[in-house]
């Protein structure tokens, strides 16, 4: 009977660790990917802006050539 507790109580603790463990690591991807999406948005939108600033002045050298 003695043994038979041991058993039913290690199962639980190991459940309960692996339940605990896991939430943890949920917590983790969870947050690992937002931040991801959102510094995926961050550099495509650091992109548009360079594009836009780079368009921007070979427009100004043309006027300023033509002149």
């Amino acid at each position: 009977m003695d043994i038979t507790n041991y058993f039913v109580g290690l199962l639980t603790g190991v459940s309960v660790t692996t339940f605990f463990i896991g939430k943890e690591w949920y917590k983790y991807y969870t947050k690992y990917t937002i931040q991801q999406k959102q510094l995926d948005r961050i550099l495509k939108l650091n992109d548009k802006i360079k594009k836009i600033k780079h368009l921007n002045t070979t427009e100004t050298e043309k006027f300023s050539v033509g002149v």
